[in-house]
This record gives C-alpha cells, structure tokens and sequence, in this order.
C-alpha cells in the first residue's frame, strides 16, 4: 500500500501547485514573458566592488526630497525635479560646501529627466504631463503624444544645440508607481522621441525598446546614448553620417540597472545605476514565476520589495567608445542612485529615495 499511498499524495500535491499557481496567475499584476540574457559579469578591474560613495557631502540634507536627476546651469547653479513636484534651484555658497535651497517652479507630478535647451530653458520629463518647458513660475506642455499614443512615462531628455530635443517614454503601459511591473515584464514598451521646436512635431525614432531611460547626446551630436534599463544596456542611435537612423550597441551587460545617462563635455558618459544584479534581480530575470511573486508582493508593500532588490548603487563613467573607465559605488547602500555628473573636481549624485544631493571628489 506505500506505493499507492505515495502515489495519491504526490498527485495530491501536484494538484494543488498547479491550483495555487493557476490562482497565482489570476491575481499577478504583471504579464511576464522569458527572456534569455547573459550572465552579470565578474566583478573585477572597473567593476570591481568600491567604497568611493561612502562619506560623501550631504547637499541640501531633509531639503531636497528624491532628486531623481540632475542639470547645472550657465552660472554654476544645480537643479533637480523633487518627489513633491518641484523643480528645486541648489546655489552654492562661497564656501562650496554650504548651498541654499529654492524652490523655483511647481510642476507637479513627479518630474524625472532634466535639461537644458537651446535658449536657456529647462526641459523636464514629467512621466504623465510629457515633455514640459519651464521658465521659472511658468509651466508649458510642449508635447504629451506621439503617433496618437499618449506618453505615459515620459523619462529622460537631452537637447541639441540646434534646439531638438531627443526624450523617452519608458512605457505606454505602466506609470511612474508602477515602473518595476514593467521592467519585470520584459515586454517592449518604449520609445525614443524626437520634439522640433520650429514645427511642434513629435516624432518617433525608435519603438519596441525595454524601458529606454536616460539618454545624452555626444560631443558632436551625431549620435545619442539611450539606457534600456530592462536589458542592463545602453544603446547608441545615429543622428548623422552614413549610419543615421540606425541602432548599435553602446555598452552591454552592466554589472547593473542603467538610468539617466549625462555627458560630460569631457569625453565621459556617467551613467546612474540604482542597483547592481543581485540574487533576487537574476533570479527573477531567469524565472518568470519570481517576478509574478514579486510583483504580488509590491501591490502590498511596494517599499519592502525595493528595499529586498536593492543593493551596490553607483555611478559608471564611459567612455565614447563605449569603454567602461570608472565605477563610483557603495556595497553597503540600500538607496537607489539614479542619476550621476561631473563639475569640477566633484560628482554630484540623485536618488528617488534620498533627501539629499550627494557629492564625492572625483579623484577617490
């Protein structure tokens, strides 16, 4: 009788994780889909583990609520788009340690990428109200479509000299609250933008992206630098040349996920990197059933999933050829780091889930 015993109980079994997981799949918020991507790679020369993040300067410290990104201005001064929808203006004191802390311009929302355009405008991405122009007091929405598709998560934007501005809609799907569903689905959501001030056109350059993110012109502008955040790569888009219109890799299998991208007028793309590839994030980049789980689990406590899947935050600077040359980062941080630049002899950091501006010496 043990065999029939045995047998009855395992199909016993076998019947209530196929009902769990059938009802596992009705309740999931999320669509999932296999994806095959390479192994992380080793954490050695550039990638190497680093502390140079720890101890860094607290800009602003309890004034500057989630600066997701970063922009300087002609005269020095920083700016940041904050999770209380305002752009907040950060001025330096003589001393350059202390700043003062204005708000400049309510946008409202939750603004994300930040730049300036060709007349001294601050261009900013608000993931829902699109592509906004803003003069300080004044709000105006240059773009909200595209292809009659609304933008649902309009993210990073970068502008030419000539005055078009190159932006993402991270997904058409998902909103800002909700951006781990989509980077869980690997499903092609996005799309890479182009805004012409001159005709008020937008157009689409690029669509089927995963979660295209920051994105940063080069130094002669006959190309843009976009981060798909999903894929743990950052892309590079032809604007001029015999190439134009046409995709290549940048850089491929960071040791983390890629945000906004900034060039610095140096040479170097510096890349935010909320969060390298721990053993949850490839766990659920291999098993779809993970990410189900964890997407159930978010709807209910949204703060502790990130908390479980963050960890090692860091700044990659790159070169144009692709080529990693620096990782600023901390093993013991469990905050996001979204956003990175230079100035000076300094990098200035953002995060979604700080209140500060952090800054390190760029020669740690």
């Amino acid at each position: 009788m043990a065999n029939p015993t045995i047998a009855v109980v395992a199909a016993a079994l076998c019947i209530a994780l196929a009902a769990g997981w059938r009802a596992l799949l009705r309740t999931s918020p999320i669509d999932p889909v296999n994806i095959d991507l390479p192994h992380p790679p080793q954490r050695l020369g550039v990638f190497a583990h680093n502390k140079r993040l720890q101890n860094a300067h607290k800009l602003g410290s309890g004034l500057i609520p989630n600066p997701e990104d970063l922009v300087f201005d002609s005269q020095g001064r920083l700016y940041t788009g904050c999770g209380d929808g305002w752009i907040k203006r950060i001025s330096f004191l003589d001393n350059e340690l202390d700043v003062l802390v204005e708000n400049w311009t309510y946008v409202g929302g939750r603004p994300l990428g930040l730049a300036f355009g060709s007349h001294g405008e601050l261009l900013v991405c608000e993931p829902s109200q699109g592509l906004l122009n803003v003069t300080e007091g004044h709000v105006e929405t240059l773009t909200n479509e595209a292809d009659g598709l609304k933008f649902k998560f309009a993210d990073g934007v970068d502008a030419s000299r000539e005055g078009a501005v190159y932006f993402t809609d991270a997904s058409y799907k998902y909103g800002v609250h909700d951006f781990l569903f989509d980077i869980w689905e690997y499903r092609p959501h996005g799309r890479l933008l182009k805004y012409e001030a001159s005709t008020k056109r937008t157009s689409v350059l690029l669509k089927d992206l995963y979660f295209p993110n920051g994105v940063a012109l080069s130094a002669k502008q006959d190309f843009l630098v976009f981060c798909e955040t999903s894929l743990y790569r950052c892309q590079k888009y032809w604007l001029e040349g015999p190439q134009k219109g046409t995709v290549e890799s940048f850089i491929d299998n960071l040791p983390g996920l890629p945000d906004n991208i900034h060039y610095d007028g140096n040479g170097i793309f510096w890349i935010g990197v909320p969060t390298s590839r721990t053993l949850i994030w490839r766990m659920a980049t291999r098993f779809p059933s993970v990410r189900h789980v964890l997407g159930l689990i978010a709807t209910l406590a949204r703060g502790a999933v990130t908390d479980a899947i963050t960890n090692e935050p860091g700044v990659l600077a790159v070169n144009e050829m692709g080529n990693p040359i620096a990782l600023y980062s901390d093993p013991n941080s469990k905050s996001l780091i979204n956003t990175g630049l230079t100035r000076g002899d300094s990098l200035y950091y953002g995060s979604l889930t700080l209140d500060y501006i952090g800054r390190v010496p760029l020669t740690q």
